[in-house]
């Protein structure tokens, strides 16, 4: 049986601090940008940072765990899948992007014990995985 999987995992730092939003249904649900960095060298031999900024997206407990432990250029270990939304813009063109659904996380920032703290993961994941 061949399988797909959607699955991404990055090492990076909050753009902003978390803002909780509740769904109709009283689903806690948090959106913030993320930044990772890359390194390359020009044609000069010189190393330059490129930074890329993903939009994450928190749901339920991990939402309040989130907002608890992290908080505006903390450093995470986020794992989650991509989801893909489409919609039409102010001009009327249809559009698409792209945001990481974050199933688990940990935040990598040490205390002045260099322990590592806020040591999260999701407490709403499936018990029937495939693998």
């Amino acid at each position: 049986m061949n399988m797909l999987i959607n699955s991404v995992q990055l090492i990076g730092r909050l753009g902003a601090d978390a803002e909780v939003k509740s769904t109709n249904q009283g689903t806690k649900v948090s959106n913030v940008r993320f930044a990772t960095n890359e390194y390359t060298k020009n044609a000069q031999g010189e190393w330059l940072e490129i930074t890329y900024w993903h939009n994450l997206v928190f749901w339920g407990k991990l939402t309040e765990k989130l907002e608890k432990h992290a908080k505006k250029g903390t450093r995470l270990l986020v794992q989650g899948s991509l989801t893909y939304q489409e919609y039409v813009d102010v001009n009327g063109i249809k559009r698409e992007s792209c945001e990481i659904r974050v199933s688990q996380f940990m935040a990598l920032n040490n205390n002045n014990n260099g322990q590592k703290v806020g040591v999260e993961d999701s407490a709403e994941q499936e018990e029937d995985l495939p693998f």
